[in-house]
């Protein structure tokens, strides 16, 4: 527990140096923007416009509550909407502050069976949860392209190369998830025979122990399709609460343009399309939240759109909201539910 808990604190500290660099790299690249200018620029925006810029952040983290609830519902578990929050604000959390987003489920998970909430079910919910987050990612990205395929050509070589991984790894994944819950025997036994023939290659050096986890995987998402069996109402319903939580993080950008005064028309139809292939294209990269990737093709998209010193700051204001105000707003509703748990505890004892 306690090494955890430093391996914890250590990403979170190196999540902070990883963000002051970010930060710091595109006011110098953007030449004479300073702070004070980006801070007056939303100090005169529109005061409509920056609560739709507030509700598609809260709207974020609310939404994957609702769908984490609806999961657990039909897996005979009742929760309340802020037992949803927390277990939503867990994984945004976490899975910024860690690469490739490893410590967003597990945390969950560890919230969820404080809540008393069996194994089988947390498992369960967390994995049918994911394959429809990333089929929902996949669709954004899909629909931006069909929408404005300009917008992936006209990024520049790395922008293009970043954008197609994350598009190839979703695409893998969701093809695999819905493998493993159609096809798992399948799919297991020719993975089995990957292994040994990548270990006969000397690519792999113990397949039995790649096959045992194959094995451990499979039979959760076995689970997954017998628990959720004949529910194809529910299923939809987690669909479209994860596409909703994808599509108010991208709409950020489009109501910080409008609350400076932008167009909500074709601009703001590309601009929502490049946040979207940005976001797509930092899915691939190992850094916690993206940070970095996501930053460079923001402004990858944005400087073909927008006169150079807006796109720096709009770029800026978006990422501080879509990212940085809703990793802090998500780790203070962690805290809050943590400290009831803890105040519920301590009057349950002192009855």
């Amino acid at each position: 527990m306690e090494k955890d808990r430093k391996r914890a604190l250590l990403w979170a500290l190196l999540a902070l140096v990883i963000a002051a660099l970010t930060i710091w790299a595109v006011f110098a690249r953007s030449g004479d923007l300073s702070p004070a200018e980006v801070f007056a620029s939303l100090r005169d925006a529109s005061p409509f416009w920056l609560g739709a810029t507030l509700l598609c952040m809260v709207g974020f983290i609310v939404l994957e509550g609702l769908a984490l609830l609806c999961i657990l519902r039909h897996l005979g578990c009742r929760g309340g909407f802020f037992r949803g929050l927390h277990f939503s604000a867990a994984d945004q959390f976490f899975s910024a502050i860690t690469p490739s987003a490893t410590g967003g489920q597990p945390a969950t998970a560890l919230i969820m069976s404080r809540r008393q909430i069996p194994g089988g079910v947390i498992t369960t919910t967390l994995i049918l949860n994911l394959v429809m987050y990333t089929a929902a990612t996949l669709t954004v990205g899909i629909v931006g392209l069909a929408v404005r395929p300009e917008a992936f050509l006209c990024l520049t070589g790395l922008g293009r190369a970043l954008v197609a991984l994350g598009l190839a790894g979703l695409t893998v994944m969701t093809l695999l998830f819905l493998g493993l819950l159609k096809k798992g025997k399948l799919l297991y036994h020719l993975g089995v025979r990957l292994f040994w023939l990548l270990h006969r290659l000397r690519l792999m050096r113990d397949p039995e122990k790649w096959s045992r986890r194959l094995e451990h995987t499979t039979e959760e998402f076995g689970d997954c399709a017998r628990a959720m069996g004949g529910k194809p109402g529910a299923l939809a319903a987690v669909y479209l609460l994860d596409l909703g939580q994808r599509i108010a993080q991208i709409t950020v950008t489009l109501t910080l343009h409008c609350a400076m005064g932008g167009s909500p028309g074709k601009t703001g139809i590309d601009l929502w399309v490049a946040q979207a292939l940005a976001q797509i294209g930092s899915y691939c990269v190992p850094i916690p939240g993206g940070m970095g990737a996501a930053d460079f093709l923001m402004l990858d998209g944005f400087r073909r759109l927008l006169a150079e010193e807006y796109a720096y700051e709009l770029q800026i204001l978006s990422r501080c909201f879509s990212f940085y105000v809703c990793t802090l707003l998500s780790g203070l509703i962690v805290l809050a539910g943590v400290l009831a748990a803890r105040f519920a505890a301590g009057k349950e004892k002192a009855r």
